[in-house]
């Protein structure tokens, strides 16, 4: 979707955090109002590495980890209206299992019918809510700890591009096109090494502070989720000889002003 390429790249870098070596797959939260283009943007491309979803439910979570667990990095909820639409107790096993599975990753269960494990540590989640909802549930997501565990990044279309989104829409007169022909999001099958400078590593840690500071959090999740959006755009920038530098910071800028689950900023 037009104007939105900064969307794209957040979701694709956030992608390539389950592949960066030693790092802990970032989990991303897109808010913004209805017709924002957030499912349509995260599903655009097609990627072996994420598995998507309409509706999701805790034990849903543990049948997907048995069947694609090692395959995949993330787990794309198209939009989590639908899985906040369950009865309540459904609704908190499910959170609390995206807890433990971005947290420390699920690794056994005992049910009626016996225990289960699984063998592939945490993964990440990206999901897609509306402004309203997300001011709804934060304050149990503050309880769990689920607001940090998520990265949200909160935004809204200026009048601007609304109307060359529209005017595009005139163009093609409506129509809906493909998406068979998009060109897949490839990541490495493998973790992959990047090279983290320690002057950069110190000019990260001041950005992630400062937003933990800005967001009332002990930040020390954030931190963990600003090194691995670094490491992983530089190698979304390029897979050969990996170096984080001075583009991966400036993309962190750009992205930290719209880290917030309350204030959306125009794209």
């Amino acid at each position: 979707m037009i104007g939105t390429e900064l969307v794209r790249e957040l979701v694709e870098t956030v992608i390539l955090t389950g592949r960066v070596k030693d790092c802990d797959p970032c989990s991303l939260l897109l808010i913004a109002a209805p017709e924002s283009g957030k499912t349509s943007i995260v599903l655009d491309r097609p990627c072996k590495a994420v598995e998507a979803f309409a509706d999701l439910t805790g034990r849903g979570i543990h049948m997907v980890l048995a069947q694609r667990g090692k395959e995949i990095t993330h787990l794309v909820i198209n939009d989590l209206v639908a899985v906040l639409s369950h009865r309540q107790s459904v609704n908190r096993y499910t959170i609390s299992q995206l807890n433990a599975l971005t947290e420390e990753g699920i690794e056994k269960i005992a049910t009626p019918g016996g225990v289960q494990e699984f063998k592939y540590g945490r993964k990440g989640v990206i999901a897609s809510l509306t402004l309203e909802m997300a001011k709804d549930a934060r304050m149990w997501w503050n309880k769990v700890g689920f607001a940090t565990r998520m990265l949200p990044f909160c935004y809204s279309y200026p009048e601007e591009l609304i109307i060359k989104i529209k005017a595009s829409i005139d163009m093609n007169g409506g129509r809906t096109f493909s998406k068979k022909d998009n060109k897949e999001f490839k990541t490495p099958v493998l973790p992959f090494s990047v090279t983290y400078p320690e002057p950069v590593i110190k000019e990260v840690r001041y950005i992630a502070d400062v937003r933990s500071s800005v967001m009332g959090e002990q930040g020390m999740r954030r931190l963990k989720q600003y090194h691995g959006l670094a490491q992983a755009h530089a190698l979304w920038r390029g897979r050969s000889k990996a170096i984080v530098g001075d583009e991966d910071v400036d993309f962190l800028k750009r992205i930290d002003l719209y880290v917030s689950y309350s204030k959306p900023r125009p794209l």
